[in-house]
């Protein structure tokens, strides 16, 4: 009996912690790189960004798609949602402003440097959010991926260069 239970601590266990949750379609070897950027505020770093596609290309919005950002500072979560809704407004789309800040605020917690949060979005549209690789919640309208991506990827984005970046790949 002690046997069986010093294996299960010392080999089970062990083996369960170290196990990313990401699910098979989200590794990265069913996604291929588009491209990466940093954001930068005047002179402070803010994330690191991260595309990826299927293809390891992006003409438009196409799901499957995975895209991670890593935290360079820390951020309230409460910041993230207003920073997201204010990139809307600028996109003109004035009508999801505040639309998803419940279900952001509960999934997301307040980020500290070197955090990540990345979204995969599946091939029905299905958002999925991860917070260093384990999953914090999803957002089940697929008009929602579409419009949050757009804040990096759209051509009207608020910055262009770091759009450039992110898919100079598919140029």
């Amino acid at each position: 009996m002690k046997w069986t239970y010093l294996r299960l601590v010392l080999f089970i266990i062990p083996i369960a912690i170290v196990l990313p949750s990401w699910p098979v379609w989200a590794k990265e070897d069913h996604f291929k790189l588009v491209g990466e950027a940093r954001m930068t505020h005047l002179f402070w770093d803010i994330y690191d960004a991260k595309l990826y596609t299927k293809t390891g290309t992006f003409q438009r919005y196409q799901p499957p798609i995975k895209f991670s950002l890593t935290y360079l500072r820390n951020i309230k979560a409460k910041d993230i949602v207003s920073a997201t809704n204010q990139q809307w407004e600028h996109l003109g789309q004035n009508g999801l402003i505040g639309k998803y800040d419940q279900q952001l605020l509960s999934m997301w917690p307040d980020i500290n440097q070197g955090d990540s949060l990345t979204l995969l979005v599946n091939d029905k549209g299905i958002s999925k959010f991860y917070y260093n690789q384990k999953k914090v919640g999803e957002i089940q309208d697929s008009n929602f991926s579409e419009q949050f991506l757009a804040i990096w990827l759209s051509p009207n984005t608020s910055e262009p260069d770091l759009r450039a970046q992110l898919i100079k790949r598919s140029e």
